[in-house]
């Protein structure tokens, strides 16, 4: 995606001067939470908001959306004090790390809430629209039924689905040229697959509108222990539900942890874990309850 211009105020909408007391992110929360204090979040966001910034400008990439800076800033300050009222020190989580699907919620909600016409559910499902724009641009858009049934093929639907789809895509020409973001994007004209297998992905787990809050009320009914199984196998943490980590031994330009994805456990290491007698049984435990 070509880079757009951010006005400085935008980028620096929470800092304070002087600065606060430098401490360790977790600390600000932390003290927040037992004073009710505001400052002490407000400091919070003086020292985040670089990698907040980051964070923003990496869903504008993945949808998209580069005039959308500001707005989404807010939808992710939004998911920020939901999260904080939700969180729980105990559970031994940090914070930046709980308060992701809080985010990630907000952001796809904005996305939701301003887009007209055809609205795509998850980043997966918009990966899927812009390559089927890209693959109907290789036969100059044309109508015609062989056509259509050919970038049907491609992109493995039934001719009356693609139909939806380039609809879809049709109708939200009018935000962004879905084609030559996936060609900029990709760095090449392409209609090679440009979305990895999803099986394990957020978005397509727990952001897909009323499915999120039922998939997490089903799994927060099942045992301890058949939560902690699913956990690893989708790859995700236990006790905050993001699917990366913070490495502090592996460090970026800036000083800050990079954000690592945790890898799902294969049904050799699950039953290991939890003493199981053969991967088989890991693996029925599992399937059990996504046949649910």
């Amino acid at each position: 995606m070509k880079e757009t211009y951010i006005d400085e105020k935008d980028l620096n909408m929470y800092r304070i001067v002087p600065a606060p007391p430098k401490w360790d992110l977790q600390e600000y929360i932390v003290t927040y939470l037992k004073e009710k204090d505001n400052c002490y979040f407000a400091w919070f966001l003086h020292y985040y908001e670089k990698t907040l910034n980051n964070n923003v400008q990496g869903y504008m990439r993945k949808l998209f959306m580069p005039e959308h800076f500001a707005d989404m800033k807010q939808a992710y300050i939004a998911g920020l004090l939901k999260a904080l009222t939700n969180y729980d020190i105990e559970q031994g989580a940090p914070f930046t790390s709980f308060k992701e699907r809080y985010v990630e919620r907000e952001i796809l909600d904005y996305v939701r809430s301003m887009r007209t016409g055809f609205t795509a559910q998850s980043i997966a499902e918009y990966t899927k629209l812009r390559k089927a724009m890209a693959v109907w641009d290789k036969y100059d858009r044309s109508y015609a039924d062989a056509v259509l049934e050919t970038v049907a093929a491609e992109l493995s639907e039934t001719v009356e689905d693609t139909k939806e789809i380039l609809l879809g895509g049709l109708l939200n020409e009018n935000r962004v040229d879905l084609y030559q973001q996936y060609a900029e994007d990709d760095e090449a004209e392409s209609t090679e697959e440009a979305h990895p297998e999803t099986t394990s992905d957020t978005y397509t787990l727990y952001m897909k509108g009323e499915l999120y809050a039922r998939l997490w009320d089903a799994y927060d009914k099942l045992e301890y222990t058949e939560r902690m199984m699913l956990a690893q196998r989708l790859g995700f943490c236990f006790d905050c539900h993001s699917t990366f980590y913070m490495d502090y031994d592996d460090l970026d330009e800036y000083g800050d942890p990079k954000k690592k994805p945790i890898k799902p456990m294969m049904y050799t290491d699950i039953a290991t874990d939890h003493e199981y007698s053969s991967a088989n049984t890991a693996h029925n435990k599992c399937e059990k309850h996504w046949i649910r």
